[in-house]
């Protein structure tokens, strides 16, 4: 009896979306924010400057 072999997953055409910030220069990521009181849904941030603070709530930048 044969088997199925698993797919396979090509990692050579794949590309995280890249988007640098406007201040900094420094790479940003999509990320999904929920917020109280806030519009939510998908914005860029720099990940290693995020650390909640209203001035990293400032600088996301909405995806669409």
């Amino acid at each position: 009896m044969a088997t199925k072999r698993p797919a396979k997953i090509s990692k050579k055409g794949t590309k995280k979306p890249q988007k640098f910030c406007p201040i900094t220069g420094k790479p940003m990521i999509p990320v999904r924010m929920v917020r109280h009181g806030a519009p939510s849904g998908m914005y860029w941030v720099v990940i290693e400057d995020f650390d909640g603070s209203q001035k990293a709530i400032d600088r996301m930048i909405p995806t669409r």
